[in-house]
């Protein structure tokens, strides 16, 4: 969440915030320890009790969320809540069953994350893997322990648990922080958290101002995210696989496999749709095989040259999401430079992960302002959207981007930007009236 935060916000923001930033993350790794050390010394000062109540306070508070959102939105809200309500439930039951249930519930939990981590690690071959996997295996060790009755039989299960995603949210964060003491002047956000095989062909820049179209009075300017989806784009009904189809791939009657597509467009003359120059195999018995990020799936990429043509050839997108406020200078600038290496990659650089990066690009610095940054920067934690575009990322950074992936990130990052970014021109507003 931090670093899609601190993209939002820009390099002169961060530059000012970095010394802060490590601050409050060995606060709260500090914070985490003690926590872990509070549950193990069989006298606990944490209020749980009070953690509960505000946890079912919040669990109530995204469930009624949920009701009001559609899609895939309201899916993870109700997931969402659905999860806090039974964990405060359980913690203010307060009995030795409860603790064994919430020791249970989390070690799966962990168990499941450390699987998927060192599986798709394996699998994938994408950048860092192996320090992925290594992170796969610390998680398969903690969720054994969680289940293990000792020292003080499962009485320590939630000070273990919040104590230790405390520790992991403080080490990430203090990376982070760390990293920007080599953010120069004139360098962009996006530039320090996009992959380093990105970042080969680009060269450092000054941040260029953001445009917003509603501002500029402007007529069909803007910023279009489309998206084919799988069964969208499938030659024959596809098989009913609501999770897989929509996040993955979509397989028909005949076993054709389609992962549908993703293309950016900035009105007038930017159009960023990566394809394979010629179709890759991807029927069942190959498939497994070109999911690796390796140099040996490289194959010869083309992109297209407008929407019109590709919709003309093909057909028009399913979904289009469209952003209004975007850093037009820094996209032109990421595109520039990407557009050298027609290379594609089923996994590591597709058309999704393509339109993923161009879309981090274009939203470079896109809340900067000069009043009330560091309030609006808080402000941003508390809506959920954040919280939705980070999990979407880290699932897509660690896997592969996906039709359905960018589409809801997309989502995610619109209501970040739109909601955030009026807010913060009315105070503007204000300060300057």
């Amino acid at each position: 969440m931090v670093q899609i935060a601190l993209l939002l916000f820009g390099t002169r923001f961060t530059r000012k915030k970095a010394l802060p930033l490590a601050l409050i993350a060995l606060l709260w790794l500090v914070l985490g320890v003690v926590i872990i050390i509070d549950g193990l010394d069989g006298v606990r000062y944490f209020p749980l009790r009070t953690f509960g109540a505000l946890l079912l306070i919040e669990s109530m508070v995204t469930l009624f969320m949920a009701s009001s959102a559609s899609g895939a939105q309201r899916a993870i809200f109700t997931f969402k809540g659905g999860i806090f309500c039974f964990v405060a439930l359980m913690i203010l039951c307060g009995r030795s069953t409860s603790d064994m249930l919430l020791a249970i519930f989390f070690g799966f939990s962990y168990f499941i994350t450390a699987i998927l981590m060192m599986l798709a690690a394996w699998v994938v071959r994408f950048e860092r893997w192996k320090q992925t996997f290594i992170g796969g295996i610390g998680r398969f060790a903690f969720a054994v322990f969680l289940v293990t009755p000792w020292p003080t039989h499962y009485h320590d299960t939630l000070s273990l648990f919040i104590g230790m995603t405390l520790i992991l949210g403080g080490i990430n964060t203090l990376n982070i922080a760390l990293s920007l003491r080599h953010l120069q002047q004139g360098s962009s956000i996006f530039q320090l958290f996009a992959p380093v095989s990105l970042l080969k062909n680009v060269a450092r820049r000054r941040p260029g101002k953001v445009f917003d179209a509603r501002d500029m009075g402007a007529q069909g300017q803007g910023l279009t995210v489309h998206i084919w989806t799988p069964e969208g784009t499938s030659a024959n009904p596809a098989l009913p696989r609501p999770v897989i189809n929509r996040y993955i791939a979509a397989v028909d009657s005949n076993g054709v496999i389609s992962t549908g597509h993703a293309a950016l467009e900035m009105t007038p003359d930017l159009y960023i749709s990566l394809y394979p120059a010629t179709e890759i195999d991807r029927s069942p018995g190959e498939f497994f095989n070109i999911l690796k990020a390796t140099q040996e799936n490289n194959v010869a990429g083309v992109f297209q040259p407008s929407y019109r043509h590709e919709a003309e050839e093909w057909c028009e997108s399913t979904r289009k999401i469209i952003f209004s406020r975007y850093n037009e200078a820094s996209l032109r600038h990421f595109w520039e430079h990407y557009r050298q290496d027609e290379i594609y990659n089923l996994t590591w650089r597709n058309c999704s992960s393509s339109v993923a990066f161009a879309l981090e690009a274009a939203m470079d610095g896109v809340l900067a302002s000069r009043h009330h940054d560091w309030l609006a920067f808080i402000r941003l934690f508390f809506m959920p959207e954040l919280w939705i575009a980070a999990q979407l990322r880290r699932r897509a950074t660690t896997m592969a981007w996906t039709p359905g992936l960018v589409a809801d990130y997309a989502r995610a990052i619109r209501a970040l930007v739109h909601l955030a970014g009026m807010r913060l021109k009315q105070e503007q507003k204000a300060a300057e009236g």
